[in-house]
């Protein structure tokens, strides 16, 4: 009886701990589809197309924002408005025609400008189809360049299943590899991946990860970037 009462105590108390337990973001629900005949048409760009995001921690799946991106400019250069739903806070990202980031990357814990401009996605959708980008770049606020370096990887056809319903997109993963702008982190590398659908003329779903190492006469520690996913709510 008293052996019992013990388990059912020691149970009890390991309630609320349960409660609290560390619970990351499922995985994105996705299946893989067989490739369209074609590649469905481009979305032509225009001013006033937008797009509205759920942006989650990825760490804890807690719902960090609601986010529209608006394409507000596409001459001279793109520009896309991303605003924060509940506060409106807005900011922009600069792009040249074709998904090519050229300032005011906003997916990262820092700002980044890109010489020369960065692809989102490259020319050619095609499953299996690679393509590797050299630059440099600074952060908001600072003239110092960086070097960056991003391979990508067109890896094929996805249905993904979103609160809005199941879209079909092709999937890209980019592996960056980077000099970060604090010094003390070396070996940085980041995860980003897009979700892409022609027809929206942007992504269903984007997410991203950083690591980095920080050296020490202890030996150093291994740190993590902030993990991020966009999910697509509705598009006009």
């Amino acid at each position: 009886m008293h052996l019992r009462r013990r388990q059912l105590s020691l149970a009890l108390l390991g309630l609320p701990l349960a409660g609290c337990a560390y619970r990351p973001l499922p995985d994105l629900p996705t299946e893989a589809a067989a490739a369209p005949a074609s590649i469905p048409p481009w979305r032509p760009l225009a001013t006033g197309q937008r797009w509205t995001y759920r942006k989650y921690n990825g760490f804890n799946a807690e719902l960090l924002a609601t986010e529209e991106h608006e394409v507000v400019a596409i001459e001279p250069l793109v520009r896309i408005r991303q605003r924060n739903a509940a506060t409106s806070a807005a900011q922009e990202e600069v792009q040249l025609v074709g998904g090519r980031l050229l300032q005011r990357d906003l997916a990262w814990d820092f700002v980044q400008n890109y010489a020369p401009a960065l692809p989102l996605w490259p020319a050619e959708l095609t499953p299996g189809a690679s393509s590797v980008f050299w630059g440099k770049y600074n952060i908001d606020g600072f003239s110092y360049l960086n070097w960056i370096s991003q391979h990508t990887r067109v890896r094929g056809w996805e249905t993904v299943t979103l609160p809005q319903g199941r879209m079909l997109a092709l999937r890209i993963e980019h592996f960056i590899r980077l000099q970060h702008h604090d010094f003390s982190r070396t070996e940085t590398t980041r995860r980003d991946t897009l979700w892409l659908a022609p027809e929206i003329g942007r992504w269903v779903a984007r997410e991203t990860t950083g690591e980095y190492f920080v050296g020490g006469a202890n030996g150093g520690f291994r740190g993590r970037e902030a993990h991020h996913r966009w999910e697509l709510v509705s598009w006009a």
